[in-house]
């Protein structure tokens, strides 16, 4: 093998900054068969990955692929591998590779902890990361390494029932039971991908559409797709809550109960809807990729790590830490010593060639003393001194020499551990800000909730008072309530939106109002919000604004605060009226940039798209500070319909700015 180059302490100290300071987007448990070795099959697929990107080879970037044992190893002009192994007497064997790499998209970092011990078998933790990066980035951004991929593609990834592959598993009609056993199975951590084909037809078209989806969520998610004939089975082993329909994604995370109908709102759905927004060119743009994986892997790195992994990683992790505060101090002692040396060696050459000066200097400062001049006194303290430090019973001239290297080493560790501290408090600021940050969102939540269940209270007493008042006038036929089937909320807002799109799965509401915005607004949010809470209010909003619409088709006369406000006015559905605002503040709409902002196309009796200021707006909450906002343009006068133009984070105000 090539000598190694071992990394520079500009090298090292770059790849202990990723370490201390990464942001984790992606990690992977895979327990791997018993006959199978943690530690060599990693070594070897992470070292054949890292050859892949040799500059010999198209696009890479690596100068070497090579190294052997403990530490930082320099692979290429902005990459260093860094290797801490930490063995124990009992026979477990641990290591742990970190390769760190720096490109123009910024600093990365893949981990792997290869865990072996007779007790608790084999496993591989595949970590990655990204330096400087908020966790929701590194989480969004960071795909799943390759050596994922190829691992499982090695061997057998079991995780309770559940099998983690390289691509989907089929499920036929004799598989049907196993499917369900691991949906149901309680040992699971991981979560589990069900996609219901539409069709015979369509089955290896959806296979690789699934594929496709779920490319950032390999190795977290066991991902299985039931093929046409297959779904009716599956139906029927299923509860109406937890069924998959054709042409559907849905995530099962863990602790399922099929017993619970409440238990299935917990397990999300995708719609063919969202799929038809999201392929082009028969592949699935990666927003939606990053987006179905974010739920998977927040719920992935929010568990708590079984026990033994835990412990094997923390064990690493501490090693580690030892090894590069080591490293550290020996990098920083060396450089003072050079600067020692090189000190020493200047003055020597000024005392040769200035010889003159400086003995001239010396014989008019003092006279140099005999050697008998030197007092029993200070020979016994630098005896003692040299005793006490280096363990020595007779002085010697090399002592000297010994209690120099010694200080050097003392005054080289105090200031490694100055900057160790220094950068400590660094991090513990900024994870004190995070906590921070958490907690006032926290808060902020709470107190969205308080005022959602207030007006689920308000709303339910008028409904109840509603009720009695129709039954006490004998009315009591009008007090049913209708099937709510076909207004069932939406999963996630790009759901809506494509309920509110031209398309086969365009929801019957799109005849009186159509979303004419793009994609951006509905992502963010409903990235801030992955479990649908905001999808749900926005829904009603979108109701709101059709049955307005159809009151006006209907012949009323009026806009949609007289709507909201007026309890003689037609019926129709209806939400709390501090929901809705009819325009913007002054402040706004005295500012041209802010004005600009809510300017939004709607079509014309061509068709053509024409910008319109959409000042009207619907706001979920009055608390949260990404305020998410659904502006819209009344166009019922003239087309019958209402536009929505926008929906995404609350647009620039004297809040927001």
């Amino acid at each position: 093998m090539a000598t190694q180059e071992v990394a520079g302490s500009a090298g090292a100290s770059a790849a202990q900054a990723a370490v201390l300071d990464h942001a984790v987007g992606y990690r992977a448990v895979l327990r791997l068969p018993e006959d199978v070795s943690a530690l060599d099959l990693s070594d070897e697929e992470l070292r054949q990955w890292l050859r892949s990107k040799l500059r010999s080879k198209r696009r890479g970037t690596l100068e070497s692929a090579d190294w052997d044992g403990e530490g930082d190893v320099r692979l290429g002009k902005s990459a260093v591998v860094s290797v801490t192994i930490d063995d124990d007497a009992h026979g477990a064997r641990r290591r742990l590779t970190r390769f760190v790499e720096t490109n123009d998209r910024g600093t990365w970092l893949i981990s792997v902890f290869a865990l072996s011990s007779r007790s608790n078998g084999e496993a591989v933790v595949i970590e990655a990361g990204m330096l400087d990066v908020e966790p929701e980035r590194a989480i969004r951004d960071v795909a799943p390494p390759r050596i994922v991929r190829n691992l499982l593609a090695r061997t057998v990834v079991r995780d309770g029932a559940a099998h983690l592959t390289s691509a989907p598993v089929r499920v036929d009609v004799d598989d049907v039971a196993a499917l369900v056993a691991v949906i149901n199975d309680a040992e699971r951590r991981v979560p589990v991908v069900v996609a219901t084909s539409l069709s015979r037809d369509t089955d290896e078209v959806w296979q690789r559409t699934i594929a496709d989806l779920t490319a950032m969520s390999v190795g977290v998610a066991a991902t299985y797709v039931v093929t046409d004939a297959a779904a009716v089975a599956l139906a029927a082993m299923l509860p109406p809550s937890h069924r998959v329909p054709p042409g559907r994604v849905r995530t099962f995370v863990t602790d399922v109960d099929l017993g619970l109908p409440a238990d299935g709102a917990r397990h999300r759905v995708l719609g063919p809807a969202t799929f038809a927004r999201s392929i082009r060119g028969g592949r699935v743009a990666l927003p939606l990729q990053s987006l179905h994986a974010e739920g998977i892997r927040k719920h992935f790195l929010g568990h708590e790590l079984p026990k033994d992994v835990r412990r094997g990683m923390r064990l690493l992790i501490d090693a580690e830490s030892r090894r590069i505060r080591d490293a550290r101090i020996s990098t920083i002692v060396a450089e003072r010593g050079e600067i020692t040396l090189a000190t020493g060696e200047a003055v020597e050459t000024r005392s040769v060639t200035d010889t003159g000066t400086t003995e001239a200097t010396v014989s008019s400062s003092f006279e140099s003393p005999e050697p008998g001049a030197l007092s029993i006194g200070l020979k016994d303290r630098i005896a003692r001194f040299v005793r006490r430090w280096l363990g020595a019973s007779n002085l010697e001239d090399g002592h000297f020499d010994a209690l120099d290297s010694l200080l050097a080493k003392a005054a080289g560790e105090k200031s490694a551990y100055e900057e160790l501290f220094a950068e400590a408090g660094a991090r513990e600021t900024r994870l004190a800000d995070q906590l921070l940050a958490l907690n006032e969102r926290i808060d902020e939540l709470e107190l969205v909730a308080a005022s959602e269940a207030q007006d689920a209270l308000d709303l339910r007493r008028e409904r109840d008072w509603l009720r009695t008042s129709m039954t006490s006038e004998q009315r009591a036929a009008l007090a049913i309530v209708p099937d709510e089937s076909a207004w069932a909320g939406p999963e996630s807002v790009r759901e809506l939106v494509a309920r509110l799109t031209p398309g086969d799965e365009e929801h019957a509401a799109f005849a009186r109002v159509q979303f004419t915005g793009n994609d951006a607004g509905p992502l963010s949010v409903d990235e801030r919000d992955p479990i649908g809470r905001y999808a749900s209010a926005l829904w009603l909003y979108v109701r709101v604004l059709h049955d307005y619409a159809e009151a006006k088709a209907g012949g009323w006369s009026g806009n949609m605060h007289m709507y909201l406000t007026n309890d003689d006015g037609p019926m129709g559905t209806r939400c709390p009226r501090d929901r809705h605002a009819s325009t913007e503040s002054d402040s706004v709409l005295q500012n041209k940039g802010w004005r600009q902002e809510r300017i939004f196309t709607i079509p014309d009796s061509t068709g053509t798209l024409v910008p319109k200021e959409m000042f009207a707006h619907f706001k979920p909450t009055h608390r949260d500070t990404f305020a998410p906002r659904m502006h819209y343009f009344d166009d019922t006068d003239r087309s019958g319909k209402v536009f929505i133009g926008y929906i995404g984070p609350h647009l620039t105000n004297t809040r927001t700015n």
